[in-house]
């Protein structure tokens, strides 16, 4: 009888580990749902933190520095079982509790991102953010991604541009790498404020500390960025505005009039 039974648990111990087996090679299925849909950036409801009233212009106050947060921990992506709104509401408490550890930077930018669409939505927010939002302003880049190839060419074609970037504070998990993205170039994008084998990207880490953010590292970037500014780099002069059309007038000498 005790064979019996010894049998029996054995060939119920061999299936569960044969079950055990056969699951972990299983493939992990692949989340489906509603794709997220685009973001118009120039909409207000397109970013998570933005500031209430634009901070002034480089030509008002002189020298301010603002903070750009890409977060691709925040993104946006599909999932079966949550729904689209919480997944928003999701990311913008995200963004926003990194904004608050960000704050002694200054002002704060964060859009929402798309997982699927991750470098193609930082590079429009970008774009977004330097036609509209940054006035001149110096400013700095938050990011647990890479920074896309793609915003290069803005920083290669204008060297004020690249002379009031401060640089790009690195955190998350991939934070040991390099910060930009492949064919990338620190030349390409930092001021002359840094040496070339040095670049302008630092690693910083973020931690949560009593339901909070807390950020150290990067003083490097930060430190002495404004004073740099003052010395080395000239400000951006505020715009004409739109062109008047003037109707001329015909010149008639005198006893010509009617």
């Amino acid at each position: 009888m005790n064979r019996k039974i010894a049998v029996a648990l054995i060939a119920v111990l061999l299936a569960i580990a044969a079950g055990a087996i056969i699951w972990s090679m299983q493939e992990a299925p692949v989340a489906s749902g509603p794709a997220v849909p685009s973001f118009d950036y120039a909409a207000e409801d397109s970013w998570a933190v933005k500031p209430n009233l634009p901070p002034p212009a480089v030509w008002e106050t002189g020298w301010e520095v603002d903070l750009v947060i890409l977060s691709a921990g925040a993104a946006l992506g599909i999932s079966e079982k949550v729904a689209l709104e919480n997944r928003r509401n999701d990311a913008s408490e995200e963004l926003e509790d990194l904004a608050a550890a960000f704050e002694k930077i200054g002002p704060t930018y964060a859009p929402y991102l798309r997982a699927a669409n991750l470098d193609a939505d930082m590079s429009s927010a970008f774009s977004e953010y330097l036609t509209t939002h940054n006035r001149g302003r110096a400013f700095l880049i938050a990011t647990d991604h890479p920074l896309p190839a793609e915003l290069a060419p803005a920083f290669e074609s204008d060297p004020l541009l690249r002379d009031r970037f401060g640089g790009v504070l690195f955190y998350g998990e991939s934070a040991t790498a390099t910060g930009l993205a492949g064919g990338m170039t620190s030349a390409a994008i930092c001021s002359r404020r840094y040496k070339p084998e040095q670049g302008c990207v630092a690693t910083v880490e973020v931690r949560r500390a009593g339901g909070k953010y807390e950020i150290s590292g990067g003083e490097a970037l930060t430190n002495g960025l404004v004073g740099w500014l003052n010395d080395h780099t000239s400000k951006l002069a505020e715009p004409l505005g739109d062109l008047e059309e003037i109707e001329i007038i015909e010149i008639r000498r005198p006893g010509e009039t009617e």
